[in-house]
């Protein structure tokens, strides 16, 4: 367990202070004034200044910031230095920086993972939904095997992929419930492939008539899963960057239809079964250690990933709420009104904090 924390910890900050390290070098390129870069969330443990900046280490280790000359603009302060006083195309950049870090860390990740893995990779396939890039072939994956169920006698094991039954393929989960529906008493040949070992096999199985409740007539839990491949030299060459684009857009398109779910169905389970908080991303790296570094490898660069997308939405607080303003500002030629823009990011930090909270508290209830 403390080989997991630390590892835990050592990722999210690692994460964290690349985001914030990003921040403070744009500002310093603009010759903005660094207060303070602190690593974790006040109150301040420890200290140092240097030059004009104080180097700090705080309680909470989950988050980080960057505090900037001028950046309340209620302070009098001097305007060459300070961050109010920049054009918008400079505070946009500064503004930018941080997302910008978590995208590149992303993409220079998934070059490594994915030349070690030959330019492949499995990933979930989720209410249908296709990549952009590369090449895709869909199979079912198995996720549980039931003790004494015609699975385990038959040697099935978690992680093997169906490939075929009987020689046939299947482009969804509906299509293989129903053949194996068809063939209950009967002997059927899988054919399979499992992701751990990397060997392919044929397995003989009969498939139960009267199975036990909530097992089916094999006894497994099956999953579907992509096949991605970045074939072409262009593929490959551009990789990082392609498969970075295919995991955010798939991420958006799934989370939607998870909206979506909910609305039809009058409940936020589908969503907050999607999200997590620090107590999940913890059990995920403490899941993703055991199956090697490549794999912590891909946690870490979808994790950076996440925090861009986070740190850009338009959520007060955020890097993306502050950008509203930035752009309120270069579209209407004058700044938003002091006491609105301070009541905003105020309502926004206590929203975050309570988000946090909720998350936390759901991820505690589901995991332990």
């Amino acid at each position: 367990m403390i080989v997991e924390v630390v590892v835990f910890i050592l990722i999210l900050g690692f994460l964290i202070f690349i985001h914030e390290f990003f921040h403070f070098l744009a500002a310093k390129r603009a010759n903005i004034k660094v207060e303070e870069f602190g690593f974790g969330l006040p109150p301040r443990i420890f200290g140092k200044k240097i030059g004009e900046t104080i180097y700090s280490i705080n309680l909470l280790p989950f988050g980080g910031f960057v505090r900037l000359y001028g950046e309340d603009r209620y302070q009098e302060v001097e305007k060459k230095r300070s961050f109010v006083f920049q054009r918008p195309l400079v505070k946009s950049k500064i503004l930018l920086a941080g997302v910008t870090a978590n995208f590149l860390l992303a993409v220079v990740i998934f070059y490594i993972v994915l030349a070690v893995n030959q330019f492949e990779t499995y990933l979930p396939s989720l209410f249908g939904q296709k990549f952009l890039f590369g090449e895709e072939n869909q199979y079912i994956t198995i996720g549980y095997v039931a003790e004494g169920s015609p699975a385990q006698k038959a040697g099935l094991k978690v992680y093997d992929l169906i490939i075929s039954a009987n020689n046939q393929k299947f482009g969804s989960l509906e299509e293989f419930i129903e053949f194996i529906n068809q063939n209950k008493g009967q002997k059927v040949i899988l054919e399979v492939r499992n992701l751990r070992e990397e060997n392919q096999r044929r397995v003989e199985i009969i498939p139960r008539e009267n199975p036990p409740e909530g097992q089916g007539p094999l006894g497994i839990q099956i999953a579907p899963v992509a096949h991605l491949q970045y074939q072409s030299l262009s593929q490959k060459i551009f990789s990082g960057f392609l498969h970075s684009l295919n995991l955010l857009d798939y991420s958006f398109r799934v989370f939607g239809r998870l909206i979506k779910l909910s609305f039809e169905e009058e409940t936020i389970q589908p969503v907050a079964e999607a999200v997590s908080g620090p107590v999940g991303i913890f059990f995920l790296v403490e899941t993703t250690l055991k199956e090697g570094i490549i794999a912590l490898l891909s946690l870490v660069g979808l994790l950076s990933l996440s925090l861009g997308v986070i740190n850009i939405l338009p959520i007060p607080g955020t890097d993306g709420g502050r950008l509203i303003f930035v752009l309120y500002e270069a579209l209407f030629r004058k700044p938003v009104p002091e006491k609105i823009e301070r009541n905003f990011n105020l309502a926004g930090y206590i929203f975050l904090i309570l988000l946090l909270l909720l998350i936390t508290f759901k991820d505690i209830k589901q995991f332990f």
